[in-house]
């Protein structure tokens, strides 16, 4: 009998207890959707170039986004394009910004970025291709080396040859026109168009001529007309040549800004001094 009762008290205080968790539970206060929509998300696409050290900064930036900054993230790594399926996730997931980054992988998402208007991309190119490119959609930002970057670079080093007095003979093709403030419209004799008939032959007799101490070419050229040029036996400058590494601090400092401020700049966009290192062969 005692035992009996001893089992009904347990009975009736068990059942006591889940009411009570019942009516508790149903006090919780749901999560406040604008909290929800205060998180920040990004979806993060590299190339197969990217390098170990950079994928481990980059791993590490998004894991203390997501400690410290509470945003979350995914990351595709070793991808060359997106597939319809890829895409599709893009469109079912609420990233405030897709960053791209891999040179031919910026040029095959260019064009699929469009079809995605409800998300923001940011695409990062990491080879100075020098083409032209016209970015219409508000939701697509490429960054990239202008023209007037790689002209900058080089300015220093052009107007020391010319103000020590030495003569340089520019190698360039019609697309890439020389600079007027390195060479002026006068001083036509002292440049060839790799990209026109009978270029070379018009190339030595100028550097017989002219006693250049430096040829530089402006254009990218191909291999066997760089060796070529070796020939003529004068110092050769090859601007075309420059190259550029993403400082990854600063392009992340600049995405994290654009993240909790909500600025976001479509079209394109020079690299900040803070964003790319050049890198030059310089005699």
């Amino acid at each position: 009998m005692k035992k009996t009762l001893k089992r009904w008290i347990i009975g009736i205080s068990l059942l006591g207890m889940a009411v009570m968790a019942a009516g508790c539970a149903s006090q919780i206060p749901e999560i406040d959707p604008a909290l929800l929509e205060s998180k920040k998300s990004i979806l993060v696409i590299t190339g197969p170039e990217i390098s170990d050290p950079v994928k481990n900064t980059l791993q590490s930036t998004l894991l203390e986004w997501r400690e410290q900054k509470q945003t979350s993230f995914e990351w595709m790594q070793n991808a060359s394009a997106l597939t319809e399926e890829q895409l599709d996730h893009v469109r079912t997931r609420p990233y405030d910004m897709i960053l791209v980054a891999g040179h031919e992988l910026v040029r095959n998402v260019l064009p699929e970025a469009g079809k995605v208007p409800e998300r923001n991309w940011l695409l990062l190119d990491d080879v100075i291709d020098r083409q032209a490119f016209a970015v219409s959609e508000q939701n697509i930002s490429l960054k990239l080396v202008t023209e007037e970057q790689l002209q900058a670079e080089w300015d220093e080093w052009v107007r020391q040859q010319l103000v020590s007095g030495r003569n340089i003979e520019w190698v360039t093709t019609s697309a890439y026109p020389i600079p007027s403030e390195w060479a002026p419209s006068e001083e036509a004799e002292y440049i060839s168009l790799a990209d026109a008939e009978g270029w070379f032959s018009q190339l030595q007799y100028q550097v017989q001529a002219n006693r250049p101490s430096w040829i530089a070419v402006y254009a990218p050229l191909e291999a066997a007309q760089l060796q070529r040029l070796n020939s003529l036996r004068v110092p050769v400058m090859n601007l075309a040549s420059t190259r550029i590494e993403l400082q990854w601090p600063g392009i992340l400092t600049s995405v994290r800004d654009m993240l909790e401020q909500g600025r976001w700049q479509p079209g394109i966009q020079p690299y900040t001094n803070a964003e790319i290192k050049f890198i030059t062969k310089r005699e």
